[in-house]
């Protein structure tokens, strides 16, 4: 099995990091329209904000999210070369996190700024909140999307044995905050998983760039010993 070059743990990790930077000041610029805001949020927000600036800021935003894809197909790549059980949940993770960031450009990015451009173009209060209501119901859902991909690389990471703390156990944990935050937006309380996610990506590039030479297979610094590929292993 050929060895993953080192320059390539390096260059996701720094993909991953930088995604956790811009995330906060891309929203920084934003300033959007929170759900439990309402109608005066609406106004305050899209209404009396600085349009320049915030499509700024979702620019952005939209470059994080570029970024986090060849993340993604990295981690599917090196946590997928082990084990079947490893394949598998592997490239769970991967279509997950696509589908977390094709709704998050295809339906987020699209309606937040087309309900801004309507109130600063005439548009009613009511129906510029509906329809940044559809970005903020997207983004609800696709939680549980990025709950599956979360779940998928850190049962990979534990079936493979590839920083089995990080990746597995505390992946695991962010999963589940994750895929918990969807019915946790009825509480506006959605917002904490994607923040323990953050953290835990912000660990995985870290790791990343820290990463020795691949000895050939998934060699890592953390690694504990499996003997046979599954879970239970190490």
């Amino acid at each position: 099995m050929n060895p993953i070059p080192r320059q390539l743990w390096r260059v996701a990790g720094v993909l991953a990091i930088a995604h956790v930077v811009l995330i906060p000041i891309s929203l920084a610029l934003e300033m959007p329209a929170l759900f439990s805001d309402g109608v005066d949020g609406i106004a305050d927000a899209y209404g009396d904000g600085n349009m320049a600036r915030s499509f700024t800021g979702g620019v952005v935003e939209s470059c994080a999210f570029l970024m986090l894809v060849p993340v993604l197909v990295f981690m599917g790549r090196v946590l997928g070369r082990g084990s079947e059980v490893g394949r598998w949940a592997a490239q769970t993770g991967v279509v997950c996190g696509a589908a977390y960031v094709t709704v998050t450009f295809a339906v987020g990015f699209p309606a937040g700024a087309a309900a801004m451009y309507g109130v600063q173009n005439g548009l009613e209060l009511e129906t510029a909140l509906m329809v940044n209501n559809v970005r903020n119901f997207a983004y609800f859902l696709s939680l549980l999307l990025l709950g599956g991909s979360t779940l998928g690389f850190s049962v990979a990471a534990l079936a493979e044995g590839v920083h089995r703390r990080w990746w597995g156990l505390v992946g695991t944990g962010t999963s589940v905050a994750l895929l918990v935050s969807t019915p946790l937006a009825a509480l506006n309380l959605h917002d904490w998983g994607v923040l323990i996610w953050m953290v835990w990506l912000l660990g995985v590039g870290v790791l990343m760039v820290r990463h020795a030479e691949d000895s050939g297979g998934a060699a890592v610094t953390e690694r504990e010993p499996a003997h046979s590929g599954t879970l239970g292993a190490g």
